[in-house]
């Protein structure tokens, strides 16, 4: 089946190419998509985000996506596009609130904004696809027919103006949505789609909808906070960088390369960010952190990401963590307050690099979002401990609920992550 998908797209390259198609646009050829540009063919190996985008480049992506930006940002966009070489998915805010699409006065200043937008950037040549709106139905919340056919409306409104720029909307993993556009959106080029633990359903959720056109997956990576096992006192449990790492891989063979209806993808979240723990989503660690010895070190899904898109095994690899617990438990530990503990985190590392590991305690996460809204980052205790060796001994005097979270550093730029939620009683 991989190799007859592989076929079909070849034959569309073939057959684009023939046809002196200027710009970008999607084609397909007995059920296998493919966007191309001025006729050559693109598999989409993108990445979320404008941050560290001359890696991105090194280590083999060939777009980022943004999420929103007026004319100002998307210039600044399509700078670093041109910078580094890669094409751009330039993001289009719309709210996540039915009553926005029944209010004429918001649709008349989003029309004005998206003309604005279409007409200064139409002869862009890095500026690959419009995404309008991403998640705008996510529980439920604009998935009526005023809010798709206002994005209709805006698709065709961009298409009238920039014809050789693509044009797309972003749900979350939601057959309903998908219903919808197929009935209420037929200017699309594709569909985005975000989803993380359920990506290999992704194929036949398109499968069984009406909408019958190609898709991107927009944002993948990690199995999310939502969807994981949870402590006996309901804390999410994380992936170690290097479960995620295995997942990466894996999701991008088998979800991102196994349907011919899917033309690529962007990996979630090439940077940093704050969601339920300042890790989970983030394939950097952080940096200008007060008391934190982090540089921005990439993780070992940067590694994954390479090995996936260039086909080839990184020169260098990121220490592999296997486990990590507290006085051996590695599920739901508690410990009693005033009595030392200890946290071990099992290591090993593939080119024999001198490892260090920095420590930090985070209370749990209590202010928290969702749709990847903004989220403080938990509050300190105690100061950052470095070792030498992957053990460290600690005593807390306060009850509740707190995150461990080890970085274990090699002399590669990489930086391995776990962390383990406790109790203390």
């Amino acid at each position: 089946m991989k190799r007859n998908i592989i076929l079909l797209i070849a034959l569309v390259w073939v057959l684009v190419g023939c046809c002196g198609t200027k710009g970008f646009s999607v084609v397909e050829v007995d059920g296998a998509w493919a966007v191309t540009m001025d006729g050559e063919p693109i598999f989409v190996n993108g990445v979320g985000g404008t941050n560290r985008l001359d890696m991105a480049a090194a280590h083999g992506a060939n777009a980022f996506r943004t999420w929103g930006g007026d004319t100002t940002a998307v210039r600044r966009h399509l700078a670093l596009a041109s910078e580094h070489g890669l094409y751009l998915m330039q993001g289009i805010w719309l709210p996540k609130d039915a009553a926005a699409y029944e209010n004429e006065e918001f649709k008349q200043a989003m029309r004005e904004e998206i003309r604005l937008l279409a007409e200064t950037f139409k002869d862009e040549s890095y500026l690959m696809a419009w995404g309008i709106g991403n998640e705008i139905q996510l529980d439920g919340a604009a998935n009526t027919e005023a809010a798709w056919t206002f994005v209709e409306e805006l698709a065709a409104l961009i298409k009238s103006i920039a014809p050789t720029q693509l044009v797309s909307t972003v749900i979350s993993h939601d057959g309903s949505a998908l219903e919808m556009i197929a009935q209420y959106c037929p200017s699309l080029d594709f569909v985005g789609i975000n989803s993380y633990g359920d990506i290999f359903s992704v194929k036949t959720m398109f499968e069984n909808s009406a909408y019958k056109g190609p898709y991107l997956i927009t944002e993948w990576g990690p199995t999310g906070w939502w969807e994981t096992r949870l402590t006996t006192w309901g804390a999410p449990i994380e992936q170690t960088s290097e479960q995620k790492r295995q997942v990466y891989e894996e999701r991008y063979l088998k979800a991102v390369k196994g349907d011919g209806r899917c033309m690529g993808s962007f990996v979630f979240l090439w940077g940093q960010k704050e969601e339920r723990t300042p890790t989970w989503f983030s394939m950097f660690v952080e940096s200008s952190v007060e008391g934190l010895p982090l540089q921005g070190q990439r993780t070992p899904m940067v590694e994954a990401m390479e090995a996936s898109w260039t086909g080839q095994m990184p020169a260098e690899t990121a220490p592999v963590v296997h486990s990590i617990a507290i006085d051996g438990v590695d599920f739901s530990p508690v410990v009693k307050r005033n009595r030392p503990f200890v946290a071990n985190v099992s290591v090993t590392d593939k080119e024999g690099a001198e490892l260090s590991y920095v420590w930090e305690l985070l209370k749990e996460a209590t202010i928290t979002a969702t749709g990847g809204a903004w989220e403080p980052r938990p509050d300190r205790v105690g100061d950052v401990q470095t070792t030498a060796e992957p053990s460290l001994e600690l005593s807390l005097s306060e009850r509740g609920y707190y995150r461990l979270y080890v970085y274990v550093l090699d002399d590669q730029g990489y930086a391995s992550t776990a962390n383990i939620p406790f109790a203390v009683e």
